[in-house]
C-alpha cells in the first residue's frame, strides 16, 4: 500500500511594490537626517549665551538630607553668589578671603 501525499496549495502572498519600498526607505533617512541637523544646530545655539548658573557637589547631613549647592552669576557685577535649594546665599570667596568675581582696585602703590 503506497500513499502519495501532496503539499497543500497555498496562495501566493501580496508583497509591497518596489516603489513603496523605496519610498518607506527614502522617508526614514529623510527622518534621520532631520534629526541630526537638528542636533548639529542646537549645538551652536549654547556656545552663544553666557553661562550663569554652576551646579556643586550635594552636601549631605547626618540624617541622610541631600542640600544642594549652585553657583549664581550677577551679570550687572560678575560677582558669583552660593546659593543652596533651602534658600541659603553667600557671595563665593577666593582663596585669599576677596570676592570671587570683584575686579581689585588698584591705587597708585600697587594695591
Amino acid at each position: 500500500m503506497s500513499y502519495r501525499y501532496e503539499p497543500t496549495p497555498r496562495e501566493t502572498r501580496d508583497h509591497p511594490s518596489k516603489a513603496a519600498a523605496y519610498f518607506v526607505c527614502i522617508l526614514i533617512v529623510c527622518v534621520v537626517a532631520y534629526f541630526a541637523w537638528l542636533a548639529y544646530i542646537g549645538r551652536g545655539t549654547s556656545s552663544t549665551t553666557y553661562k550663569t548658573h554652576d551646579s556643586l557637589a550635594p552636601t549631605y547631613t547626618y540624617n541622610g538630607e541631600i542640600i544642594r549647592w549652585y553657583v549664581l552669576i550677577d551679570p550687572e557685577t560678575n560677582v558669583q553668589y552660593l546659593v543652596n535649594d533651602r534658600g541659603g546665599c553667600t557671595p563665593r570667596l577666593n582663596h585669599d578671603g576677596s570676592i570671587k568675581g570683584v575686579e581689585p582696585v588698584y591705587t597708585e602703590r600697587g594695591l
